[in-house]
């Protein structure tokens, strides 16, 4: 089953946190310099990692295969967005965690430790298949997610068509052309591109090492929200998505397992970039990111046994 390939994967992707909490603790790099990092993975580094996971080979199969992942997800979310309010409500959040929490339970961490894991339990067709999740979970990520992380910060939330043409949109719309009409980027360009969006996971982990300087273990440890929301989102999350899939649709197809295998990846790492960029509560982003990250060591293995 490759455990000992997830268990090194998950491992690896966790101790790339280790440098940004002894960089803080040490006062060698302040808030504004996070703030910074956080600016160039939204503005850069995610946008050419996107550009780059989309250049494949366009066919009708893998077109509708994309038209089915989407239909899946729009489903799912919006189940998880009805979780998201009852846990609220249950546990009263306040706004700017509230926010937060919806953003942590709909998007997990697909690409930095969901591409890995996936491809060291089901192989390299998987692969194919968990970058059309990444693909759509980019796109609501850019425009739902951002909206939400408005709000908990208290910024104003109208849309507008700027805002929807960031960055990181724009890297999945231009991603998405290329796919679709088989375009492959010129050598010198995709290298470049792919070079820079390697760098996003090493960056996003760093950033939520130093903001995890800050915080210390008494606090997370005391911070029963937290757990609440590790545990809804490792267990409760997946769960659903597989009653969704298996129970309703009756797929037990290699591209369902791996659209279920996604939804129990832990917290998407963005969750602390964009809290950093609009201001919100990235102490309860990091937290969140950092004990679903720790937790899911325990819950993929327990998924992927069932799924098999």
């Amino acid at each position: 089953m490759g455990t000992l390939e997830v268990l090194n994967s998950l491992v690896m992707i966790f101790v790339m946190i280790i440098p940004g909490i002894i960089l803080k603790k040490k006062h060698l790099i302040d808030e504004h310099q996070t703030k910074g990092l956080s600016a160039i993975i939204v503005n850069v580094t995610w946008p050419c990692l996107v550009i780059n996971a989309m250049q494949i080979a366009y066919t009708k199969e893998i077109f509708d295969g994309c038209k089915y992942i989407f239909l899946l997800l729009i489903i799912i979310f919006f189940i998880i967005f009805v979780i998201a309010a009852v846990v609220v409500k249950i546990f009263k959040l306040q706004r700017a965690q509230a926010g937060i929490l919806a953003f942590m339970l709909i998007f997990g961490n697909t690409g930095f430790i969901g591409m890995p894991v996936i491809n060291a339990l089901y192989g390299k067709e998987a692969v194919f298949y968990a970058s059309m999740v990444e693909m759509a979970n980019d796109i609501l990520m850019f425009t739902i997610g951002i909206m939400l992380m408005q709000m908990s910060a208290g910024v104003k939330t109208k849309f507008e068509i700027k805002e929807f043409l960031s960055p990181g949109i724009f890297g999945v719309l231009f991603g998405f052309v290329l796919f679709i009409t088989s375009i492959t980027l010129p050598k010198f360009l995709g290298t470049s591109i792919s070079i820079i969006g390697a760098a996003t996971t090493p960056l996003s982990m760093f950033v939520i090492g130093s903001q995890l300087g800050d915080i210390r273990f008494k606090e997370l440890a005391g911070d029963k929200n937290i757990y609440m929301a590790s545990f809804v989102k490792l267990l409760i999350v997946p769960a659903a998505a597989m009653f969704v899939i298996r129970v309703l649709f009756g797929d037990f197809s290699l591209l369902a397992t791996v659209v279920i295998m996604s939804f129990a990846m832990p917290a998407a790492a963005c969750t602390v970039i964009f809290s950093q960029q609009y201001n919100g509560d990235v102490k309860f982003a990091a937290k969140g990111v950092l004990l679903s990250t720790l937790f899911c060591l325990i819950t993929i293995p327990i998924f992927a046994i069932i799924l098999r």
